[in-house]
């Protein structure tokens, strides 16, 4: 481009400025030749606005499946932990202290608890995991 950064002097320096700018302006058409034959192509596609809003939404949707599996996850570890330290306490105790039937009834509904509450939040999960593959596998809507 060191054609423009003097002034021509010569017809055919000129010449040759002039023929470079016909030279931008074919490429110039061509790029907005280009550009609507793009634009046209992009028109004839199913469509993609609608693709990108269901991306966006599965998107969503895995964020807050993640985000509810975490909490389960904390929640679930916690009630682990207190049950755990239940456990704990009983074999601190004593080998002649009896255990009380109370104790060994509340452990036993902590257990069932736990094993509910897990049941409950795997069903949920897959229940989840199945909206979300039938979301995937239609086509657009």
């Amino acid at each position: 481009m060191a054609l423009f950064r003097k002034t021509p002097k010569t017809p055919e320096e000129l010449d040759r400025v002039q023929a470079e700018i016909e030279k931008l302006r074919e490429a110039m058409d061509r790029h907005e030749e280009r550009t609507r034959s793009v634009a046209e192509s992009l028109a004839a596609q199913p469509d993609t606005g609608g693709l990108a809003g269901r991306i966006d939404a599965v998107v969503e949707q895995i964020g807050a499946l993640d985000a509810r599996i975490t909490s389960v996850s904390t929640e679930l570890a916690n009630q682990l932990n207190e049950l755990g330290n239940d456990i704990e306490s009983l074999q601190k105790r004593a080998l002649d202290e009896p255990v009380a039937d109370e104790v060994v009834s509340d452990l036993r509904d902590s257990q069932e608890r736990l094993a509910n509450e897990q049941a409950r939040y795997q069903i949920a999960f897959r229940d989840d995991l199945a909206k979300l593959a039938e979301q995937l596998r239609r086509p657009g809507r």
